[in-house]
């Protein structure tokens, strides 16, 4: 056994002032001795009481929650001699076996009144208590009891100094009357079950007195504990001579009578313990002889095996053996010395408490029968005592654990090996608690506590874990000492965690501690299985440090190795290059094996080899992504420490983080899909089991038909590929199309051909995180809705099992309802505040695809309240779209002015005038104000398109515009064009067409008519033919020499007079100014 030492974790939490009072007062007598016990229940409380006084203390904080002080009949006042934590009818209290000078008195405390609700009187003194049941009646609760105790509302056995055992009716249906120690009922005992036991109780309560079945008849052996094993439904009790004894109370006969040990010794503790998955039915109890109570060195444990012909499960879910057949003892441990190295001569040893816990595996997902039996799977014993040795002023405190699997695991053997075999016992291991003593002494220690659920393991260093793994030493727990003035807490470590301590501070040093750390690590269990049977001397120093190194990566101390790196990093010695990169090199390695290792188990997930995945499979896919994981940190620690190094060996050093953080993310998905029940893949899913599964066929069958029917809807006018999962998948590249083509049958778009093309994509670097999330919850969607059995909770585990933000969510939801054809709660969901805002290439498939489907509103409803920013001319044309499908002529126009420049322009309003000539929108267009621009495209589109309607629209656009020349221009064009038509609808417009041309003409000015008529006549050629003649020469010409001289204009006249004008006006004021001077 290693030296396993405590660690306190607080300083002494002392009890108030008021407490510590009350518990020493003058008045109590000298044969008063304060004592105080953890309750042990989940309500977190200690009591502490001396004398009559009685303090209820928080077991955490020490903080008082409740006191009382009893009194008695007589002068002289009682004395708490026995407590125990009893619950009713949702309040919690105490029962307390108080002594009298003529007897006892059992009384039920309430601790949220701290008053006294119930109180018996007792002719003998009462030893121990025990409850046995707080409900009574037809209740399921009590149908493993007698008959006659069913009609009893709260059971507590009671036992006397004389061997008494009765069992008490506490009358939890009566609570009405106000009642208290001094006052207290009288106890109808009963030595034979009556026939009638309600109208017998009900005549005894009348005469308000407690009835009480006799279990055990006084034999003159005091009673020195008791207790009730609720799994099979047993009444133990242990007696002052050393003897024990079995009673059923099913039928309230003793089942089994006993002496524990050799030696008269009494029996001061009891403990029951149930094993791992027993096929005899057996469980065990742990019976503690001591010599509390006088001065001596005896503190003996002993193992009892009790014998069940069978067991089941109660409908509350409990297991109940049944059948009791015998009672042996197997095991024994002498606590005050022998075995145990304890230094010097032992005076005294006392014995403190001892406690079972237990820890049962989560069986939720078992459907192979859910009425199984079900055992723990953890189960140990813990027990704690003080030494006192002859020559030294402090005791020494233990604390032992024993593992009831280990120890079975072990052939069960008597007793513990010689001394050298408990250095590495399988199935006991031994704490110290010394620095208590040393930090607390001289505070007396009256208790000591393991919290139930601190108690655990460390992480398995590989799978299936070595030996050394399950060993007792290897727990870790939280322990509280209750003292007389106050509690500490301490922390247990196990000596795997002790030695991962020492890897921890050996830092740097680690170097120089090799064969110690190897050592330590193969004791503790923390290798590799292959190296437990390998000679340490056979393995060269870098094999031990690499299996060190090993061991501080599976474990998660990686204090070792990051200390490592940023020591060498920061010192400039020549061996610190050397060891940095035998570290990064052997990591590289690790995260190779690592690799390879998740390859090896992922095989069968994927292949259709089985259909369902054993627990160590799945532990070992845990395992490789905590390797994963540590050796990422690791290379993380190189990144960000990393000096001095080339671009080369930094861009090296980071695509290898890069490619471990990609293999961690895709064991971690792995994984999940492995807990969901979506892996393995199955080959025959669909036929066989129930659960959620992939249905390629199905799925790919939607999606091929629902591409047709865009085909077949976007009439080459919209573009069919508008579903957004196929945008989702474009955006990631041509990587995931190349991937998905990969497997027969893949087709490169949405869906995959099976999971391990979709999960594959958590492997390609190119792609962001969250997008490939997306692209998993927009499948899982797919899965729940396909599978008959809908249920939320498969996405609701995966977002929350990788922290995927709702605003994604949200956003992928909407998608997949879009796809789905449900437009309003898509749109309902990308309208929330919540949901991730969409970007340029989503507005545009959403719009696509409503558009594609005929949804105008919708898709304008989207525009205007996501109002998406439109950066080319293909979104602008579509939003123009989009506003004329809906007629909003001026919206569209003024969002054509906006986003119009001289490159598009012409684009743009080509667009437009051929959306509104589809939408019959013309008349409608005609009506705005046009800029020359605008007015020339359009003229020059009416113009390029045939048919006498686009002519009209011209004709119109002139006249409206006062251009009467070109439109008697056009219209003399369409009369010459209508000669030929034989359509007499085409003629009636042709005849009010010219009819309201000649009324404008006849409003026209008349050179303006007569032009207009001129040019709108056609121009005939002259008959004659023209001839080139000579240039004429004039018939006589003179040169004469012009003036020299000044000409002279109006302009250089008004010039002359204004300056004349300004001579005279700054005369005047230059004479005034010097007048002024003078």
């Amino acid at each position: 056994m290693r030296d396993l030492t405590a660690q306190v974790t607080s300083s002494l939490l002392q009890f108030p002032e008021v407490t510590v009072e009350a518990l020493g007062e003058d008045e109590i007598t000298l044969d008063s001795v304060l004592c105080g016990k953890f309750s042990g229940g989940r309500s977190g409380l200690a009591w502490l009481a001396c004398g009559p006084q009685l303090e209820v203390v928080n077991s955490v904080t020490g903080e008082r929650l409740s006191a009382y002080r009893f009194s008695g009949v007589s002068e002289q006042p009682p004395a708490v001699r026995v407590v125990k934590e009893f619950s009713w009818q949702k309040r919690t209290g105490l029962l307390v076996g108080l002594e009298e000078a003529e007897g006892s008195v059992l009384c039920l405390y309430d601790l949220g009144t701290s008053k006294v609700v119930k109180a018996i009187a007792f002719s003998g003194r009462v030893t121990a208590i025990e409850p046995i049941s707080n409900d009574g009646g037809a209740s399921v609760s009590t149908r493993h009891l007698h008959q006659s105790l069913r009609w009893l509302f709260g059971v507590a056995a009671v036992a006397t100094d004389v061997g008494h055992v009765l069992l008490v009716d506490l009358c939890l249906d009566d609570l009405s009357c106000s009642q208290n120690e001094v006052e207290a009922s009288d106890l109808e005992v009963v030595t034979r079950i009556p026939a009638e036991v309600p109208q017998r109780r009900e005549a005894v309560t009348r005469e308000g007195r407690h009835l009480c079945f006799q279990l055990r008849s006084p034999s003159g052996t005091a009673v020195s504990t008791l207790c009730y094993i609720s799994r099979s439904n047993q009444l133990v009790v242990g007696f002052s001579d050393g003897y024990l004894s079995l009673g059923n109370m099913k039928t309230l006969k003793k089942a089994h009578y006993t002496q524990v040990g050799g030696e008269r010794i009494p029996v001061c503790a009891l403990t029951f313990q149930e094993p791992e998955n027993d096929l005899q039915n057996c469980c065990y109890l742990w019976a503690v002889q001591s010599t509390q109570q006088s001065e001596g060195n005896a503190v003996n444990l002993h193992l009892l095996k009790l014998a069940f012909g069978g067991r089941k499960c109660l409908a509350s879910g409990e297991v109940m053996y049944e059948d009791f057949t015998c009672c042996v003892k197997l095991f024994s441990l002498d606590l005050s010395g022998g075995i145990f190295p304890w230094r010097g001569q032992t005076s005294n040893t006392k014995f403190l408490r001892c406690q079972t816990i237990e820890k049962f595996c989560n069986h939720a997902d078992r459907e192979d029968n859910v009425n199984e039996v079900i055992s723990p799977n953890t189960s140990v014993s813990i027990f704690s005592w003080q030494v006192n040795t002859y020559g030294q002023e402090k005791p020494s405190v233990h604390l032992g654990v024993f593992d009831i699997n280990r120890w079975c695991h072990a052939q069960m053997p008597e007793s513990p090996g010689p001394e050298e075999f408990l250095h590495d016992c399988p199935y006991f291991a031994l704490w110290s608690l010394d620095p208590v003593i040393s930090m607390t002494s001289p505070n007396l220690i009256l208790d000591i506590l393991v919290h139930e659920r601190s108690l655990s393991r460390g992480v398995p260093p590989s799978y299936p874990p070595p030996e050394q793994f399950f060993n007792p030493s290897t727990y870790n727990f939280d322990v509280t000492c209750l003292l007389s003035s106050g509690v500490v807490h301490m922390t247990c470590t196990g000596f795997q965690k002790e030695t991962l301590k020492f890897l921890k501070k050996s830092g740097p040093l680690i170097s120089e501690a090799i064969r110690d750390s190897y050592s330590r690590c193969l004791v503790a269990g923390l290798l590799s299985p292959r190296l437990v049977d390998v000679q340490p001397s056979s393995l060269s120093q870098e094999e031990q440090l690499e299996a060190v190194l090993s061991a501080a990566v599976q474990t998660g101390s990686l204090d070792l190795l990051t200390g490592c790196i940023k020591h060498w990093t920061s010192e400039e010695q020549p061996s610190s290059a050397v060891n940095l990169r035998f570290i990064l090199e052997w990591t590289w390695n690790k995260v190779i094996c690592t690799k390879d290792e998740l390859d090896q188990i992922c095989v069968t997930l994927f292949d259709g080899s089985c259909n369902f995945i054993d627990p160590q499979t799945l532990q070992s896919l845990q395992h490789c992504q905590l390797l994963l994981s540590n050796l990422s940190t690791v290379l993380n620690c190189f990144l960000a420490e990393a000096r001095e190094l080339t671009e080369k060996g930094f861009s090296d050093l980071t695509n290898k983080q890069m490619v471990t953080s990609l293999i961690f993310l895709y064991a971690q998905v792995v994984i999940w899909f492995c807990r969901s029940s979506l892996l393995p893949e199955g080959l025959d899913d669909h036929i066989h089991l129930s659960r959620p599964f992939y249905d390629y066929p199905l799925i790919q069958s939607y999606y091929m038909g629902h591409r047709q029917k865009l085909e077949r809807l976007s009439r080459g006018k919209w573009d069919s590929d508008c579903l957004m999962i196929d945008g989702m998948v474009s955006q990631l590249g041509e990587e995931v199309e190349k991937l998905w083509q990969r497997d027969e049958g893949g087709t490169g778009k949405y869906p995959p051909v099976s999971l391990h093309a979709l999960l594959d994509l958590y492997l390609l670097e190119s792609i962001e995180e969250s997008n490939k999330h997306a692209i998993t919850i927009y499948l899982l969607l797919d899965i729940i809705h396909f599978f008959p059995n809908k249920t939320e909770t498969l996405l609701v585990s995966f977002l929350t099992a990788f922290a995927i933000p709702w605003g994604l969510v949200k956003l992928i939801r909407g998608f997949w309802l879009l796809d789905h054809n449900d437009y309003e709660n898509s749109l309902a969901l990308l309208f929330h505040p919540a949901t991730l805002k969409t970007v340029s290439w989503q507005h545009m498939r959403i719009i696509q695809s409503l558009m594609c489907q005929g949804e105008h509103r919708r898709a304008l409803r989207y525009m205007q309240m996501m109002k998406p920013s439109m950066s080319s001319s293909n979104e602008v044309r579509l939003f123009l779209t989009v506003l004329l499908s809906n007629r909003c002529m001026v919206e569209a126009w003024g969002l054509l002015q906006q986003h119009t420049t001289k490159l598009n322009i012409e684009e743009l309003l080509k667009h437009m005038y051929e959306i509104c000539q589809e939408m019959g929108l013309m008349e409608d267009l005609l009506k705005l104000p046009f800029t020359d621009t605008e007015k020339e495209c359009l003229e020059k589109f009416l113009q390029t398109k045939s048919g006498v309607q686009n002519h009209e629209f011209l004709l119109v656009h002139h006249l409206q515009r006062a251009n009467y020349i070109p439109a008697l221009q056009l219209n003399q064009s369409m009369k010459a064009n209508l000669t030929n038509g034989r359509d007499p609808r085409l003629r009636e417009r042709a005849v009010a067409r010219n009819s309201l041309l000649d009324q404008y003409i006849k409003v026209l000015p008349t050179v303006q008519r007569k032009l207009a008529v001129e040019r709108a006549k056609p121009y005939r050629l002259p008959s004659s033919v023209s001839r080139e003649v000579p240039r004429p020469k004039p018939l006589s010409t003179a040169t004469r020499q012009a003036n020299a001289g000044n000409v002279h204009t109006r302009t250089s006249l008004i010039t002359k007079v204004l300056s004349r004008f300004k001579e005279a006006w700054l005369g005047n004021k230059t004479t005034s100014f010097s007048e002024y001077k003078k």
